[in-house]
């Protein structure tokens, strides 16, 4: 486990010691201001991908970087592990998260329709973190068959 992260002068963010892919951030008090889960595995064409399956901030802490600080940590834990790639979900509706994924370098892969219980779709998005990547070559040519997707508003 890493040493806990300062975040200005009372959140920390610190990987949990049950779960190292559990992150949270904390408040000077300890009260659980935000957190990341994320997951390392093989994906096909042997590539080791990481996920990020959830992040969540409580509504009065967002816009303070907390979000960002979480997700910088969980990609540093997965490339410390030797991933090859990072890969998440999010609902075509939430322009914050795409923005705080494509800020981070996460391209938008393919849009997934229906992927949500609700109905609602998602956008995949994939941050490259090796150049041999097998999402990597799946991606460009995904893209070379997709109309341009419109940045984030």
């Amino acid at each position: 486990m890493g040493r806990p992260l300062l975040y200005g002068s009372s959140p920390k963010v610190l990987p949990s010691p049950q779960l190292a892919e559990k992150c949270q951030a904390l408040d000077a008090q300890e009260n659980l201001l935000g957190v990341v889960i994320s997951k390392l595995e093989h994906h096909k064409g042997g590539a080791l991908r990481g996920y990020i399956a959830m992040l969540a901030v409580k509504k009065e802490h967002r816009g303070k970087g907390i979000a960002t600080k979480l997700v910088r940590l969980a990609i540093d834990i997965m490339i410390e592990r030797e991933a090859d790639e990072i890969a998440l979900e999010t609902e075509v509706t939430n322009t914050a998260a795409m923005k705080l994924y494509e800020r981070l370098g996460f391209l938008r892969s393919k849009r997934l329709h229906r992927y949500y219980l609700n109905g609602n779709s998602a956008f995949r998005f994939i941050l490259f973190i090796k150049d041999s990547s097998a999402a990597r070559v799946e991606y460009e040519e995904w893209q070379g068959d997709q109309p341009e997707l419109p940045p984030s508003a």
